[in-house]
C-alpha cells in the first residue's frame, strides 16, 4: 500500500474531515465531501479516491453489460462466466471500499494501489 506522508495535512483538518472522508468512498457520495469541506485536503484526497472508484464501478457496469449482451448470451458458459466474473468483480470493488471507508475514519493517507497513483490527475 503507498503511503502518502500524513505531515502535509494538518491533525485538526484529520480530525474534523474523518467522517466525510470515509462517506467518500460510498458509491457517488464523493461529492458530499467535495461539497462540505472543499477547504479541508483529508476529505479533499478521500473524495477524489472515492471519485476514482465511482469511475471504476461505472467502467464495471458498462463491461458487464457488453457482456451480458454478448458473451452473456451462451447457454450455460455464459452465464457461469457471467456469474463468477460479476461475483469477482463486485467483491474487489466491496474490499476497496471497505477499505477505503476504514482508512477515511481511522485518520490515515493511505492510497489504494493502482488508483491512488493517478489522483492527483483529478482536478478537484
Amino acid at each position: 500500500m503507498n503511503e502518502t506522508p500524513q505531515g502535509a495535512v494538518p491533525d485538526d483538518e484529520i480530525t474534523r474531515g474523518r467522517l466525510l472522508a470515509s462517506v467518500a468512498y460510498l458509491p457517488g457520495l464523493c461529492f458530499i465531501g467535495l461539497l462540505g469541506a472543499p477547504e479541508n485536503r483529508y476529505v479533499g484526497f478521500h473524495a477524489r479516491q472515492g471519485f476514482l472508484l465511482l469511475l471504476v464501478e461505472g467502467a464495471i457496469v458498462v463491461a458487464l453489460a457488453i457482456y451480458d449482451g454478448s458473451l452473456g448470451r451462451i447457454p450455460v458458459v455464459g452465464f457461469l462466466v457471467g456469474a463468477l466474473l460479476k461475483f469477482t468483480l463486485w467483491m474487489s470493488v466491496l474490499a476497496v471500499t471497505v477499505y477505503g471507508v476504514a482508512k477515511g475514519a481511522s485518520g490515515e493517507m493511505a492510497r489504494i494501489p493502482i488508483l491512488g497513483d493517478a489522483i492527483e490527475k483529478v482536478p478537484f
